[in-house]
């Protein structure tokens, strides 16, 4: 470990992992502790506590390791991507984000290759990409808590709006899209209920709407 030799071999983080686990609690605690300045801040109170915002960190670099020890998280360093009131957001993930992932690269906990930018829409740009490095791998090897004990935040968002560019689009419900967020939570009850496998996370997690944004907006 160390260099991240194909940081194509990625996937988006997941704002949405989450645990009450008292062992996944003294973890984050132990990591906030030894490396990272307290929760205390001159300005307005976070929506979600930036310990808590380092857990749904540590919980996904966790869920990437048990997956694949190579497999990295794609994660925005600009500012400006995240969005505490997005409604892809439920954790109101903050860019306080940034600075903890800044800490923890400099404690030799991750591993990490810069993003990268030629221009819009060029084939080569990507974001940065983390991983859990060797000794935070050790770390995990050797928790108390398990994959079953990983589970998602309450009102994460079922219904995606997409535009051309696969980005996501912030939109005000309709009808539609309360009938199909009720249809998706209720398939994904049913098939949690059918299916008590360890780890298991539901099948359809979001349903993906690529529609013409500008029409969308109309109604």
């Amino acid at each position: 470990m160390g260099d991240i030799e194909n940081p194509w071999h990625s996937r988006p983080i997941d704002v949405h992992r989450w645990s009450d686990h008292p062992e996944v609690a003294a973890l984050c605690d132990r990591i906030w502790d030894e490396y990272l300045p307290s929760d205390k801040t001159s300005g307005p109170k976070p929506k979600t506590a930036f310990r808590h915002q380092l857990r749904v960190l540590v919980l996904d670099l966790y869920v990437a390791w048990l997956e694949d020890p190579e497999l990295c998280i794609g994660m925005s360093m600009s500012s400006n991507y995240w969005d505490t009131t997005s409604r892809y957001n439920a954790l109101h993930i903050s860019k306080k984000i940034i600075p903890i992932i800044r800490t923890l690269d400099e404690a030799g906990l991750l591993d990490l290759a810069k993003g990268s930018y030629s221009g819009p829409y060029v084939r080569g740009n990507r974001t940065t990409r983390i991983r859990a490095s060797e000794a935070l791998q050790g770390w995990f090897a050797e928790a108390a808590f398990q994959r079953d004990d990983v589970g998602r935040a309450a009102g994460e968002e079922l219904i995606v709006l997409r535009d051309t560019n696969e980005g996501n689009v912030e939109y005000e419900d309709t009808d539609e899209t309360i009938r199909m967020r009720e249809e998706v939570r209720r398939y994904n009850e049913v098939t949690v209920a059918a299916l008590p496998q360890v780890g298991f996370e539901p099948i359809v997690r979001n349903a993906v709407l690529r529609l013409n944004v500008s029409l969308y907006r109309r109604r």
